[in-house]
């Protein structure tokens, strides 16, 4: 699965220092199913102003949402907010997990989200 892999830079390094060891694969999936079954994320769209890109917040999505567009996350976000530059961040209540960077193509149907500079 796309987040499991997403997530090992989170999870591994973390697992490591308090096993003293290198984790099996059992201890990393389980470690991940802990830490996934509490994720919340947030959507964010890039606009380009000048040679700067700057992303705005324009959604949050639950674990639950999420777990309905998991396994085709660019269709889903093609569908709902169009066409753009995303990054879908993940955290673990609130710390950062790490980022995912999608470009569907598309007509921006976000837009409205954003406001106005």
């Amino acid at each position: 699965m796309w987040v499991k892999q997403a997530f090992r830079d989170y999870y591994k390094p973390k697992l490591r220092r308090e096993l003293k060891r290198d984790p099996t694969q059992e201890e990393m999936d389980r470690r991940f199913e802990e830490i996934y079954a509490g994720i919340n994320l947030t959507l964010l769209v890039g606009i380009q102003r000048g040679v700067v890109v700057a992303f705005h917040e324009i959604a949050r999505i639950s674990k639950e949402e999420f777990d309905r567009f998991r396994d085709h996350p660019e269709q889903y976000l093609c569908e709902r907010f169009g066409g753009g530059n995303f990054k879908l961040n993940f955290y673990e209540g609130p710390s950062f997990i790490t980022t995912v960077n999608f470009k569907p193509k598309g007509e921006p149907k976000w837009e409205h989200l954003v406001p106005k500079a």
